[in-house]
């Protein structure tokens, strides 16, 4: 069976006898302390390949703290991708670059493959949180800077205008990532009725993301869900 956890988290690299972060904690995190050392002897762009491999093998930390089984909790590359494809539908009226969108829906979470999918749960302030991602990036730029320096900075500049908001791509994207994430819960609860996931499971909380998203097109796709959502709940209680 694949691990649920991140193969590269390591809670002796990650807190012993550092430095203070502001939120308190002791850490020496580094992405070089916590990936496999078979992995750092490879040449680039090899290695670049290998550490995409912990996207696909991760499942999202969120669903298994919530009770969706490892068997069918999304990995973080599930989520990504479903959002890039999700992308090429970008409205053009707008401007928008859809192919921008796509990279940055494939790089928003690209330093999880080695930080890990952490949240509020873990042992990790918010601060140490975004440290460790940003050191995540920069890393992985410059290992692909080795062999295309195009790709690493359109890697590290996508990255950037998603977690900073800076351009309409990148916030285009962030409200995709709320969408995406409802319509696996969506999906989820779907499961659970047919009894694929356990009953014990709630993740009706998750829906306060409906109300953080902004973009026109986005929101109309949101209210469609919610609508068959909506049908399905009355159906069941007419049954």
């Amino acid at each position: 069976m694949i691990s649920s956890t991140n193969p590269l988290s390591s809670s002796s690299a990650a807190f012993s006898n550092g430095i203070t972060d502001p939120d308190g904690m002791t850490s020496t995190w580094t992405p070089e302390a916590v990936i496999p050392p078979e992995i750092l002897k490879l040449p680039a762009p090899l290695s670049f390949f290998r550490i995409l491999r912990y996207l696909k093998v991760q499942r999202r930390t969120g669903w298994l703290n919530h009770g969706i089984r490892v068997e069918s909790a999304e990995s973080i590359a599930d989520h990504m991708y479903r959002m890039a494809v999700m992308c090429l539908l970008a409205p053009s009226d707008e401007k928008l670059d859809s192919r921008k969108c796509a990279i940055i829906a494939l790089v928003h979470d690209l330093a999880e493959a080695v930080v890990g999918d952490l949240t509020p749960l873990d042992p990790v302030g918010g601060d140490e949180k975004h440290r460790r991602e940003r050191e995540t990036i920069f890393y992985l730029a410059n290992q692909l800077k080795l062999v295309n320096p195009a790709a690493a900075a359109e890697l590290t500049t996508c990255y950037f205008e998603y977690e900073e908001q800076t351009t309409p791509e990148g916030r285009f994207v962030k409200d995709l990532d709320k969408f995406e994430f409802l319509l696996q819960t969506a999906e989820y609860e779907m499961d659970i009725k047919a009894g694929i996931e356990s009953q014990d499971v709630d993740i009706r909380g998750f829906w306060y993301a409906r109300d953080k998203i902004t973009h026109p097109l986005v929101k109309e796709w949101t209210n469609q869900l919610i609508d068959e959502r909506t049908q399905v709940l009355e159906e069941e209680l007419h049954n």
